[in-house]
């Protein structure tokens, strides 16, 4: 199966309106969209009829909704929830990447994050944010996974079981509550509300990644590898635990689920 490239941007609510959706529409939807969604019928992608539907729906005091674009490899989703942030999810396969490459999509991402003061983003092989986040053991023994340096606890709902401990793998994710994003990804993006969390000077201060740098409106850019799909180089998941300890993910991380799980 062909590996995919996935993006994850979360945005402020107010830069959610109608002429900037139209806008990422326009310059985030690489592929040919055949299917659309906008309520709980999903159906043909017209972008007149979208349009339209999306108008109605802005024409409403309380806007929430999920808006999804997507072809038989490719998706576009816009989220904007009640509870937590708005967010974009892209996952574009080879033959959006083989017409435009992977570091010109993640450019694009960088000019989007500074024009929509993003909070947190981040870019990834979909093969590896799947098993990276894998809890099922059955699952890495089917496909000849290796378990080898990876450890395991009690599963959460069947208590005598195992599950395999995402902790174990330096691309594993944490989310808060309103879906701020801690992890270890190949790129990210920092935002100013991002700082609250975690100082920019440290995110600033590391320095064994590919690329790190401060981006005219404050906002910050990492690249810890130069190949997305070389994820797996023993090298490269070194890169990804030293940005985890250097900076702090999983401490911040650890004391922002606590809070959830005190609520």
């Amino acid at each position: 199966m062909e590996d995919g490239l996935f993006v994850k941007i979360v945005i402020p609510e107010e830069v959610v309106t109608l002429q900037n959706i139209k806008q990422w529409i326009d310059e985030l939807v690489l592929f040919n969209p055949d299917k659309m969604r906008t309520k709980q019928t999903e159906r043909k992608f017209k972008l007149i009829q979208l349009h339209r539907e999306l108008e109605k729906i802005f024409s409403n005091d309380d806007v929430y909704f999920q808006l999804d674009l997507k072809n038989d490899t490719s998706y576009f989703t816009l989220t904007k929830g009640v509870l937590q942030l708005p967010s974009i999810l892209c996952m574009y396969s080879k033959s959006v990447y083989e017409k435009i490459s992977v570091n010109e999509i993640a450019d694009k991402f960088t000019v989007f994050f500074q024009m929509y003061n993003g909070i947190v983003g981040y870019a990834v092989s979909c093969e590896d944010q799947q098993w990276q986040n894998k809890t099922d053991i059955e699952a890495f023994i089917k496909s000849n996974k290796s378990l080898e340096h990876v450890t395991f606890k009690p599963h959460f709902i069947l208590k005598d079981r195992e599950m395999i401990d995402i902790e174990s793998f330096p691309g594993h994710n944490h989310f808060s509550r309103e879906g701020i994003w801690f992890g270890s990804t190949w790129s990210m993006w920092f935002g100013e509300r991002y700082y609250s969390f975690i100082p920019k000077d440290k995110l600033l201060s590391f320095s064994d990644g590919y690329k790190n740098s401060e981006l005219s409106d404050g906002s910050i850019s990492i690249v810890l590898y130069e190949n997305v799909w070389e994820y797996d180089k023993p090298s490269n998941r070194a890169i990804q635990w030293q940005f985890r300890k250097v900076v702090g993910i999983d401490e911040v991380a650890h004391k922002v689920t606590k809070k959830i799980d005190r609520r």
